[in-house]
């Protein structure tokens, strides 16, 4: 069964709009036409569903997040099966997910950090009091509502504790840029584990960069394990600094005792103010030839760049410093005249235009489009170029081995992104019941992906 719009799964959900595709399935915005509410429904790829590892792995995710119940966990409604696809039934949540927020806006301010790490890591509690551990906690899984309220969704690879895990001894799950030490080292996941993956998240929403960077998903992985994260930026408050690089501790041990007092610690200073950047304040004007700056230096907007710059103070500003500033406002004044009468002012234009193009210099766009039909090893390459995280699939499809059918998602996304390629393949003879006219035959390309 192809997802589609208009199409009705279990003789109940009509599929109205797709929402967003990944490796193992995609997610449509449906009507549910028996209670007539919307909801969102995913939908296990037909390559997969015939996969005892991944169908169990698909019906466990149902399994895990429909026994919790939480304001912070996106529902499960219900489970079905339609045409041999199987699918979940969800809570449609209004609003983007933390990686959209971030792409469009760069770092976080701390107090609204706090506030998601706080929020996220209390569902999180609910779910491990609930014995299952998420393992893929990242911005794309945590959802910010209109209101503000932030929910976790996609328990993909979630693992019951008390449940032979679905995956061979040593086995890595999870997103490279945001596992555990432990993940990285296929030892065992706990609860601690989760609360490193969302220190990743609260280090990218304080900075708009991940800690941990590489040219491929192992070399991050082996980053998470070997390196320390880098120093957050000065204009951190301390306490926040602090919380978070506990959350990074190598040793699960060092880490917040539980998802819930982590929470509890984030939320409790963002109640009391510690989240905000501090002010800079001057001495009293009667004391005003020795005013100076007091407090941190306000930091720019991107936290890679140098954190700026102050004036000296008065007794230390060399005495031309008034006549140049003069002269600076007086040439400002001529050009504005000079601008004025010789026509319309275009400031607005450049300035909208340098802010897109900020706005836009960590986001890309990918359009299927110009990738389907064409060889997996050029497709990969023009990927990779673009900042992508590339996974290939194999499907059985018509056409020459190794030719891309789809790459999943597309639109705009952002750098370190994971996407999945499609490609054709080689078909086994035993499979191709019709003689096998021209399918997996091509010219070999790509045996070993």
């Amino acid at each position: 069964m192809r997802p589609e719009t208009d199409v009705l799964l279990g003789d109940r959900y009509l599929l109205t709009e797709r929402i967003a595709g990944g490796g193992m399935g995609e997610v449509w915005a449906a009507n549910d036409e028996v209670l007539g509410r919307p909801v969102a429904v995913k939908i296990l790829r037909r390559e997969y569903a015939d996969d005892p590892t991944f169908l169990e792995r698909f019906r466990a995710e149902a399994r895990h997040a429909a026994g919790l119940s939480h304001t912070g966990i996106a529902a499960v409604y219900d489970y079905g099966e339609d045409d041999g696809s199987p699918f979940i039934v969800m809570e449609l949540v209004p609003g983007e997910a933390l990686s959209a927020a971030m792409a469009r806006e760069g770092a976080l301010a701390p107090e609204r950090t706090l506030d998601i790490v706080g929020q996220a890591a209390l569902a999180l509690q609910v779910a491990h009091d609930g014995g299952v551990i998420h393992r893929d906690v990242k911005p794309g899984n945590l959802l910010l509502t209109p209101d503000g309220t932030v929910k976790i969704t996609d328990f993909g690879i979630a693992r019951a504790t008390d449940s032979v895990p679905l995956t061979l001894t040593g086995a890595i799950m999870g997103t490279a840029y945001y596992i555990s030490p432990e993940q990285a080292s296929g030892e065992s996941v706990t609860p601690a584990s989760d609360v490193y993956s969302l220190g990743i998240v609260a280090y990218e929403c304080l900075t708009g960069r991940r800690p941990f960077d590489g040219n491929t998903p192992v070399n991050v992985a082996l980053a998470q394990v070997r390196e320390e994260p880098p120093a957050l930026p000065a204009g951190i408050p301390e306490p926040v600094a602090a919380l978070v690089m506990r959350m990074l501790a190598k040793d699960p041990a060092d880490r917040p005792a539980s998802a819930g007092e982590l929470g509890r610690e984030a939320l409790a200073l963002r109640a009391a103010g510690l989240g905000r950047t501090p002010a800079t304040k001057a001495l009293p004007i009667a004391d005003a030839d020795a005013t100076r700056v007091v407090g941190p230096v306000p930091a720019r907007s991107d936290p890679r760049t140098n954190p700026g710059f102050l004036l000296p103070p008065l007794r230390q500003r060399p005495a031309w410093l008034p006549y140049l500033i003069a002269a600076a406002v007086v040439l400002v004044l001529v050009l504005a005249t000079a601008r004025a009468c010789s026509g319309p002012d275009t400031t607005a234009s450049s300035s909208s235009t340098a802010t897109d193009t900020s706005a836009a210099k960590d986001t890309v766009t990918v359009d299927q489009a110009d990738y389907v039909g064409r060889p997996l090893d050029q497709v990969r390459t023009e990927l990779r170029e673009l900042g992508l995280v590339v996974q290939v699939d194999e499907v059985a499809a018509d056409g020459d081995a190794g030719t891309v059918t789809e790459v999943s998602p597309d639109g705009t996304l952002a750098r370190g992104d994971e996407v999945t390629v499609s490609v054709v393949r080689a078909s086994d003879p035993d499979d191709d019941k019709d003689g096998g006219r021209g399918k997996g035959k091509g010219k070999g390309k790509d045996e070993d992906d």
